[in-house]
């Protein structure tokens, strides 16, 4: 049984991170489109200042977009001595006490 809770969690953490890391949608073949940005083919449009950022290419014949999180993102860590701030794109843990020094305990992240 604790196999199968095991099998079940891993499972579920791999699935949400895949579908959370990238996305696809077609482009017209003239251009691809973006939240109402157009990206022309072969180039690509990145979001570097966070949260959500992200990085779109359309591909070169303009029928492809690919866009993927580009951002590192905090999923647990030890709330009694730390706490999650934003650097950039990226969440960083470090130590509630301090800012400057990082989180003094476990910590678990995923990267886009």
């Amino acid at each position: 049984m604790e196999r199968l809770i095991l099998f079940i969690y891993t499972f579920s953490v791999f699935f949400v991170y895949s579908e959370a890391a990238c996305s696809t949608d077609t482009g017209n073949g003239y251009y691809c489109r973006y939240k109402g940005r157009i990206i022309l083919p072969g180039r690509s449009y990145e979001r570097t200042t966070g949260p959500n950022c992200f990085k779109c290419t359309c591909s070169e014949d303009g029928t492809f977009l690919s866009c993927c999180d580009t951002s590192t993102i905090i999923t647990s860590f030890p709330q009694d001595k730390c706490k999650v701030i934003l650097v950039g794109c990226d969440e960083k843990a470090v130590s509630k006490f301090d800012e400057s020094k990082p989180c003094p305990g476990p910590i678990s992240a995923i990267k886009g």
